[in-house]
């Protein structure tokens, strides 16, 4: 009888989350193939013959590819940094070395063009830039990821291991300890860190969209003509390059998460194999690396807030004069639907709301998955890579499958308030999943065995046991799952566009869309996104006080 309740808890938020996640998806997939009259693997060529598409495919594969690699030559030396050595206020430093991932895209791609574009803005001015900017803006957003899993592993090692190996031939050199030690060690973490990077680069949309304007990838093709999907008679071509799109990116990330799953595993096993934290020694030459690290972190944070409050004095010599005007200009909404004030509210209900469903849907998900891996089920590592499927659905293919799915069951949903939380909720439950399973596998199991010894019930046991000793992962997976809502911009973007529904990351877009020979237009919507990216800091540093110390989490 046991049995079977816990199989029913098992497979009942399972079945949920599918139905969350996978008939939006369909019905998506049915109206674009009724609409096409065409089957996904008959419109492939379409992409290379339609002139919005050509050279989409290559573009989205070249930019991933580098990014990744990039951000593996920038990462792990800070990584090793971080978990080698002792250095003051290290918890502050990890948080400000790892904000940029929780930042939202939209914000890292004004910082970036403020840095780096003529007059501060305008980086479309030098094609020579384009490819190359974008590498370091996909490096600087996904450096976190090498940092949270490769850290750990470094930091919990136990030192009396590197030297028993001092003593054994191989390890009488540094590189013999590097080959035979150290490399083996993290290899699992490092590529973990790699397929990560490579998904979010492959699937970027914000840094697409705004720093290659001339290169289209397969997510910038989804999103320019998704607006005419799914409507029959109308732009065929529309259909057939967003079903092409979506295959094709849809394969390739599910390959790649489940390469991510079977890694993890892997890595949890190293993970478990560490001892608690221990003294190390003081880094004497690692300030070479983390100082230009922090600078690297902070800078397109900086050139934000210092846009919004410069304006541009046009004359014979382009000047510059501070003030708070660009601020003023955000809050009475005079260059936009709403104002930032309204859009902050629209951005915190909608993450209220994604908080409310996925913090209890991720931890039911993250207990079904570890239940059946103690039992040694094979269903585990399915279900687990199912959770992370949403990770293979990018922002714009999420909103476009709930936009088509929609029009297949009724159009009375698009006058729902609650409509543009659902792709929120989608793309924020896996990140609670992969902070939760993480330490739920690194719960000992006698305290579980030894409550049920004192008759504890399950109730209790939740309450008393389990839920206290994840309060740490519980408190960082809301708040990172309010902040992924609050940064959200691809489906949100398809969904809300322009309208009392706006949410920040949208308004920043739609003002930067504006024309530029307005001076206020700029700083107008350097404020909006310095006010979105104060916010989602303030966040990850509460989150960051409730990390465990050496958490083998995601994020």
């Amino acid at each position: 009888m046991k049995r079977k309740f816990e199989n029913i808890e098992v497979a009942l938020p399972f079945f949920l989350f599918s139905a969350l996640v996978i008939i939006p998806l369909l019905l998506a997939l049915d109206r674009l193939i009724y609409v096409s009259g065409k089957m996904p693997w008959q419109v492939f060529s379409s992409l290379d013959e339609h002139y919005l598409s050509q050279d989409a495919i290559g573009f989205t594969f070249l930019q991933a590819l580098l990014s990744t690699a990039l951000t593996l030559a920038i990462g792990i030396p800070i990584a090793w940094q971080l978990g080698r050595y002792h250095w003051p206020r290290i918890r502050l430093m990890r948080a400000l070395l790892t904000l940029p991932f929780v930042t939202p895209a939209i914000v890292a791609a004004m910082g970036f063009m403020a840095i780096l574009g003529s007059d501060g803005f305008d980086l479309r001015g030098e094609r020579s830039t384009y490819l190359v900017s974008l590498l370091f803006a996909h490096a600087w957003f996904n450096i976190a990821l090498v940092i949270r899993f490769v850290d750990p592993v470094i930091s919990n090692l136990d030192p009396r291991m590197e030297e028993q190996l001092r003593l054994l031939p191989a390890g009488n050199s540094r590189w013999g300890r590097l080959r035979c030690f150290w490399i083996p060690l993290m290899f699992p973490s490092i590529l973990c860190a790699a397929v990560l990077t490579f998904v979010f680069s492959f699937t970027s949309f914000a840094m697409v969209r705004w720093m290659t304007p001339s290169n289209a990838t397969l997510e910038t093709v989804m999103a320019d003509v998704g607006g005419a999907a799914g409507i029959e008679n109308y732009q065929i071509y529309s259909n057939e390059l967003v079903l092409a799109s979506s295959t094709i990116q849809f394969l390739v990330l599910i390959l790649a998460l489940w390469l991510l799953s079977a890694l993890q595993a892997k890595r949890s096993r190293t993970i478990a194999e560490v001892s608690e934290s221990h003294s190390r020694k003081k880094g004497r030459t690692g300030w070479l690396v983390l100082i230009p690290a922090l600078l690297f972190c902070l800078s397109p944070l900086m050139a934000v807030i210092r846009s919004s409050l410069r304006v541009a004095e046009r004359g014979p010599v382009i000047s510059h004069r501070w003030t708070l005007e660009g601020w003023q200009s955000a809050i009475s909404g005079d260059y936009a639907y709403i104002s930032i004030i309204d859009a902050l509210q629209n951005s915190l209900g909608y993450a209220i709301l994604t908080l409310v469903i996925s913090l209890p849907l991720g931890w039911s998900l993250s207990s079904g998955i570890h239940l059946l891996e103690k039992r040694g089920s094979y269903w585990a590592k399915p279900l687990d890579i199912l959770t992370m499927l949403p990770l293979a659905i990018s922002g714009v293919m999420l909103g476009l499958g709930i936009l088509l799915g929609i029009i297949r069951i009724s159009t009375v949903f698009f006058t729902m308030w609650w409509m543009p939380a659902i792709p929120h909720i989608m793309l924020s439950t896996p990140f609670v999943v992969r902070l939760l399973l993480p330490a739920m596998r690194r719960q000992d199991p006698e305290l579980i065995e030894n409550a049920q010894v004192l008759a504890m019930n399950r109730w209790q046991i939740l309450t008393k046991i389990r839920m206290p000793l994840l309060r740490g992962p519980l408190i960082v997976a809301g708040i990172i799952a309010i902040a992924m809502s609050m940064g959200e911009f691809g489906a949100s973007w398809i969904l809300v566009r322009t309208g009392a529904w706006d949410t920040l990351p949208v308004l920043v877009d739609q003002l930067m869309t504006r024309p530029g020979f307005d001076p206020l237009v700029k700083p107008t919507a350097m404020a909006a996104a310095s006010l979105l990216m104060l916010t989602t800091l303030i966040l990850f540093l509460v989150a960051e006080r409730f990390r465990p110390d050496g958490d083998g989490g995601m994020f």
